[in-house]
């Protein structure tokens, strides 16, 4: 069976589980590594033994010994990525947010539109089986009229690094808008909301927002990174979905394996362990192997479309604009 040959751009701590995660699939070959720090992409390129590594976006995205690339540098660098990459007819996977801007945003779905290649935005939350299980059960009616959602996403103080990240409105709440919009399959109509800024001049840390969907649901969006580091386990995140007829809550991650000894207290979570023990069982890993099954099966990915990606961004960056600013 002829290898996926698979390029990978940036490498912090996700796009390092993004290369774990296509290490270990034997139908798949990862070629080249690149980040814009040359030590780091030597020294993935050596823990995973990788043949090729660079520090050029452009010379990634226009390899010639390349099937694949996965996207993971910062959002604002999406862009000059995947748009080249596709227009050589190469498949992409891009981690969200799609893009910082939606023009961005709407070139990549443009650009996907004309290549040969297939593109997929990689919201991890849709292959999650308790969100997956969420829509089932909205879909079927057993929720009833789906009223309220309440959300709330909270990751560490460490997480944001000014000039790095946009606030957790448009970098973390995106999941559960993301989610809400494909739960429910409204649009938004109304929003309105609060950002704080407590640890940056540029971007918010601490996001409260209320938004009214076209089928008149109402939903709560709550993030920040405020969250201490000395809390294990990663983001806190729920959500609860209450309808007329049933209601949910989805509480991530699960804390199924919690370590103590005389010294510290830890959790394990899976959707960010580096443990190869556990890797294939992860929401990540069922997201990759999905976008893969498409590409060697010429099948258009349908769980998540780069228009569904584009509407969830456009949406967010709405919400995120009708906060008022707290400072």
């Amino acid at each position: 069976m002829k290898k996926l040959r698979v390029g990978i751009a940036g490498l912090g701590e996700f796009g390092e589980l993004h290369t774990l995660v296509f290490s270990q699939l034997p139908y798949v070959e990862v070629k080249r590594v690149c980040s814009r720090t040359e030590s780091r992409a030597r020294e993935i390129a050596d823990r995973y033994k990788i043949p090729s590594f660079c520090t050029n976006y452009d010379e990634l995205a226009t390899a010639d010994d390349l099937d694949v690339i996965s996207v993971v540098n910062f959002g604002k660098n999406h862009k000059r990525v995947v748009i080249p990459a596709l227009e050589s007819g190469k498949h992409v996977l891009v981690e969200k947010p799609m893009a910082d801007k939606v023009e961005d945003a709407e070139l990549m779905v443009n650009a996907a539109k004309t290549s040969a290649g297939k593109l997929m935005v990689a919201h991890i939350c849709r292959f999650m089986p308790q969100y997956y299980r969420a829509k089932e059960l909205a879909s079927s009616g057993r929720l009833g009229k789906i009223a309220l959602i309440q959300t709330q996403r909270n990751n560490h103080y460490s997480t944001l690094s000014p000039g790095r990240k946009k606030n957790p409105l448009r970098e973390t709440a995106i999941h559960d808008i993301d989610l809400a919009l494909w739960i429910t399959g409204g649009r938004l109509e109304s929003a309105h909301g609060y950002k704080q800024f407590n640890n940056s001049d540029q971007e918010a840390d601490c996001c409260v927002a209320t938004a009214k969907l076209d089928n008149g649901v109402i939903c709560t969006f709550a993030s920040s990174w405020l969250r201490r580091d000395a809390q294990p386990a990663g983001v806190d995140a729920r959500m609860d979905i209450i309808g007329t007829g049933g209601e949910l809550h989805i509480k991530m991650p699960p804390d199924n394996l919690v370590f103590i000894d005389d010294h510290s207290h830890s959790h394990f979570n899976p959707e960010t362990s580096l443990s190869p023990v556990t890797i294939r069982q992860t929401a990540l890993a069922g997201e990759i192997e999905y976008f893969l099954k498409c590409v060697l099966l010429d099948e258009t990915p349908e769980v998540i479309t780069p228009e569904a990606a584009l509407e969830s961004l456009r949406t967010t960056i709405k919400i995120d604009e009708s906060c008022s600013e707290i400072r």
